[in-house]
């Protein structure tokens, strides 16, 4: 699950050691930094990589100029990989803190764009370690979170769980509000997988009621984006998953994100799109006699999917599934 908050709070952290850092600096070495955020702030990403950049030119010293890196590099997340990793290469941390800095990123460049999952959970744990030494809650729970991620990928659903609750209570404890959905997102998200369908449900559920309760809008929009897929890929119900793609998109749209997560939300859709348009739930279940499961899927849809975000009551909920409804219809009555 990317993070997609321009800024969560531990980056947000890093970004305030550096401006006290900045402090002594000329002015407009300062004011090219504050530009450099303004467009990572605003989702202009590239744009913010060259102020990073040109800044470096600057005589900073060893310690200020690997704190601009680690921070240029985070731009560069949805470049080509081999770009990423030149630029992560050229990186030489003066201390613990940048140390911790520099596993995250190499722990999310192995989750994310390499895809070894093995290598990921070891730097996750460095920066776990290394973050509860130094005091640093934030990188702490940034790392247990995205450990959790990885071990979903490696099918330990029931250890991801555990991580999840950690996340949860140390967020809870330390003020970091913005940790507790994406706590239960992937909570709920390892339910599902583990068979436990309205656990999840409830989880995820939870974690949007949570987001909107605390005007954390890009959480809002990643928990409809996790219920969306949670309703294509696990339950099949294409039709839901759509209303919840769309209603995921529109969010987005509200709060500067990551343009990968835009184009992730696009592509599901756009297969579920493919998947609603060639179903044949007649082939699929084969000889059940059609008013039964007219009768079962209608029921279910009533007691499973009233009070889920965007569904205010019962009366709407015939129009908000109506594509998944009437592609059943259309196929057993064909």
């Amino acid at each position: 699950m990317p993070s997609a908050p321009m800024i969560p709070a531990h980056e947000l952290e890093h970004i305030e050691r550096v401006t006290d850092a900045l402090e002594a600096q000329p002015d407009v070495t300062r004011q090219r930094w504050d530009r450099a955020l303004d467009h990572l702030r605003g989702a202009r990403v590239y744009d913010a990589y060259l102020e990073f950049n040109e800044l470096l030119k600057a005589p900073l010293g060893p310690v200020l100029q690997t704190h601009v890196q680690l921070q240029a590099v985070r731009c560069l997340r949805d470049a080509p990989v081999e770009r990423s990793k030149n630029e992560l290469a050229l990186i030489d941390p003066q201390d613990a803190y940048q140390t911790v800095v520099l596993d995250y990123r190499l722990g999310w460049l192995m989750r994310h764009r390499l895809m070894s999952v093995t290598a990921a959970l070891q730097y996750y744990d460095r920066v776990r370690e290394e973050a509860r030494r130094l005091g640093s809650r934030a990188w702490e729970i940034a790392a247990l979170l995205e450990k959790a991620t990885a071990l979903m990928a490696q099918g330990s659903y029931e250890q991801a769980v555990e991580v999840c609750m950690r996340v949860y209570n140390l967020s809870r404890r330390n003020g970091f509000v913005e940790y507790i959905p994406k706590a239960l997102m992937v909570k709920g998200f390892a339910q599902v997988k583990l068979g436990k369908h309205h656990a999840g449900e409830e989880s995820l559920q939870k974690a949007h009621e949570l987001a909107t309760r605390n005007d954390l809008v890009a959480e809002q929009a990643l928990a409809l984006h996790q219920l969306a897929q949670v309703y294509h890929y696990d339950f099949k119900f294409y039709g839901l998953a759509l209303e919840y793609y769309q209603h995921a998109r529109a969010t987005f749209e509200a709060v500067p994100v990551w343009p990968s997560v835009l184009e992730r939300i696009d592509e599901d859709a756009a297969l579920a799109h493919r998947e609603l348009a060639e179903l044949d739930i007649a082939k699929i279940l084969g000889p059940i006699p059609i008013n039964r499961l007219r009768q079962e899927y209608l029921t279910s849809l009533v007691n499973g999917f009233v009070g889920i975000p965007g569904i205010d009551n019962r009366s709407q909920l015939g129009e908000r599934i109506g594509l998944t409804r009437q592609a059943i219809h259309r196929n057993i009555n064909s």
